[in-house]
């Protein structure tokens, strides 16, 4: 141990490896950025995701509120984290109260769930925050430490997770596994995620593996909630909604026992459905599918073509409940389901501490689908989980007030009279510069994204894909023809006088302009985003082929070095500069 110990201490003062920290500090240390090299420590480094990349002071500065937003992509505002829920937050809170000035900081990440946020919200809460919100539980099941179908499930044993977790922090583990790496006749291939590999990981709903997930996401949030109160700061958490009555179940399975010539009468019931439906024939589709449930209820798929029924039928109860349990049944659970949402009320109920307040969001989003929508849909997602700004903007909404209670920021008399009102929908977008083109623009990103696995095997998948790709193609034509790019600009313009700080800001402005061929003035406003978010590896890569467009070659080989100093594996950049290499001077 003492020899371990001398070479742990002699690899760490020697600089050797990294650190597994969320945070990582940048020159003297007073301030603190996101740490690339997180994710290593939870995923294989080749397909680890990374945090977005923010830049906050290690000591609070006097007079601001700090707020911080844990979980995972969709609480980050994933595809576009510059339209998420947590800038409506910031436009909606600065608005309302002048006098405050606001720091949200989003620490949510892609990929993750609960075993990489309690880390998070541990550092977070040696930060000073004032309040925390957490919106977590859609990739409990299906990432970091789920119980896998193909290899030995260690999902039951927390303590050996963390500690596993733990043990990637040290500088002697690194070593290792850099020599394992290096003694491999190639290098580690990038893990092809096939709709074959989301087979293979289907889990039914009733799998014994399961209860551990949720154990461990109990324990999770309650670690994650005790530590944050730790620090006297309270947090809000907050149930997960998501898409039920416009998303299909990603994978579905047949009850364990199931006998055949059970499998054989299910069949042909849910066959008969199925053609009923397409055809119509709204009874029979309802007593097919009836039937096949009574033989089989744990097929997902059937679930969600009964309730599409029911809906149709105008039985909204009974088809509610049916989008539910389509969700519950899901074997590619990307979805937080009812036990998840249940442990988070459980969580904040069984605290008993006033500091633990719970956003019921997945009952509040029910609620504003109405009665006849059968649950949430595409008002408000994008697919599964993902929000649009019509959803961002009503959990914004949604934590508004929470918040303002939370900080005691209701009990502060306006400086004159009222206050002025929450801002509008169309009120944020403008402040936050979502324009139609932008729209456009994280409609395509999601397009893209559902045209892969796991969304292949979901029923009428290519119609609705086509569908999609059509419209955007409309949209786009339509943007084009009707002179919207002056409109936007002009949006862009007075966002960016209003928060001329703002990296986001600026960084979309300029791949604006860069789209529609203003090379001087994309590069212009890039970098100012560089100027504010210095250590962001995609900001010079833009930057970089910016310059390129204008034959600034010798700049822009520059832009390359400065993204690949801030991050060794930039890819995109080393490649840049070995055919600037090849090349030659210009």
């Amino acid at each position: 141990m003492l020899v371990l110990g001398v070479l742990e201490v002699g690899l760490r003062l020697a600089g050797y490896g990294h650190r597994t920290s969320f945070f990582v500090p940048l020159d003297d240390g007073r301030m603190l950025a996101s740490n690339r090299c997180f994710g290593w420590q939870f995923m294989p480094r080749q397909t680890a995701t990374q945090p977005y990349p923010l830049v906050i002071t290690a000591q609070k500065p006097a007079g601001q509120a700090r707020i911080f937003i844990l979980g995972e992509s969709a609480a980050q505002g994933a595809p576009s984290p510059a339209f998420g829920f947590s800038r409506i937050l910031e436009v909606m809170l600065s608005q309302q109260f002048p006098d405050w000035r606001f720091e949200v900081v989003n620490v949510a990440m892609r990929g993750i769930n609960s075993h990489a946020v309690l880390p998070i919200a541990r550092e977070c809460a040696r930060l000073g925050p004032d309040l925390c919100l957490v919106y977590l539980g859609n990739n409990e099941t299906i990432s970091i430490h789920a119980p896998d179908p193909e290899r030995l499930n260690l999902t039951p044993y927390l303590g050996l997770l963390r500690f596993t977790q733990w043990m990637k922090g040290a500088r002697l583990v690194q070593l290792g596994d850099r020599l394992v790496r290096a003694l491999q006749a190639a290098p580690p291939r990038r893990s092809g995620q096939d709709m074959d590999f989301f087979r293979r990981k289907r889990l039914a709903a009733d799998d014994p593996r399961r209860q551990a997930v949720y154990d461990n996401f109990r324990a999770n949030l309650e670690e994650i909630c005790r530590a944050i109160r730790a620090s006297g700061a309270p947090v809000i958490v907050s149930t997960v909604a998501v898409n039920l009555s416009d998303f299909p179940p990603l994978a579905s399975l047949h009850r364990t026992g199931l006998a055949p010539a059970e499998l054989a009468a299910w069949q042909s019931a849910f066959a008969q459905g199925a053609n009923a439906e397409a055809e119509g024939r709204l009874a029979d589709a309802l007593a097919r599918h009836r039937e096949a449930v009574r033989v089989d209820g744990h097929f997902a798929e059937l679930h969600f073509r009964l309730a599409r029924c029911e809906l149709a039928a105008g039985q909204r109860e009974a088809a509610a409940e049916h989008f539910s349990l389509a969700r519950d049944w899901d074997a590619l659970q990307f979805r937080a389901d009812r036990r998840i949402n249940q442990i988070i009320r459980d969580t904040a109920a069984s605290r008993r501490d006033p500091g633990v307040i719970l956003l019921d969001a997945e009952r509040s989003f029910a609620q504003a689908a109405g009665p006849d929508a059968g649950g949430p849909g595409n008002r408000f997602f994008h697919e599964h989980v993902h929000l649009n700004f019509e959803g961002d903007y009503l959990l914004a909404r949604l934590f508004f007030p929470l918040v303002a209670r939370a900080l005691n920021l209701a009990s502060s008399p306006p400086p004159a009279g009222e206050p002025p009102p929450i801002p509008s929908r169309q009120e944020c977008a403008d402040a936050l510069a979502f324009t139609e083109w932008d729209e456009i623009g994280v409609a395509a990103a999601m397009a893209r994204l559902t045209a892969g696995p796991p969304f292949l095997d979901q029923i009428e998948h290519a119609s609705r894909q086509a569908r999609v790709e059509q419209e955007l193609e409309r949209r786009g034509q339509r943007f084009q023809q009707t002179g919207g790019f002056p409109r936007v600009v002009a949006v862009y313009r007075s966002a960016t006088a209003r928060r001329p700080e703002d990296w986001q800001l600026r960084f979309n402005f300029g791949s604006l302009l860069r789209d529609f061929g203003d090379k001087a003035g994309a590069s212009s406003e890039i970098a100012l985003a560089i100027r504010f978010m210095p250590v962001y590896p995609a900001l010079h890569l833009v930057m970089a082929r910016a310059l390129e467009d204008q034959g600034r070659h010798g700049e822009a080989i520059q832009q390359y070095q400065l993204a690949l100093r801030v991050d060794p594996d930039c890819a995109p950049a080393k490649a840049a500069l070995s055919r600037s290499a090849g090349r030659g001077p210009p």
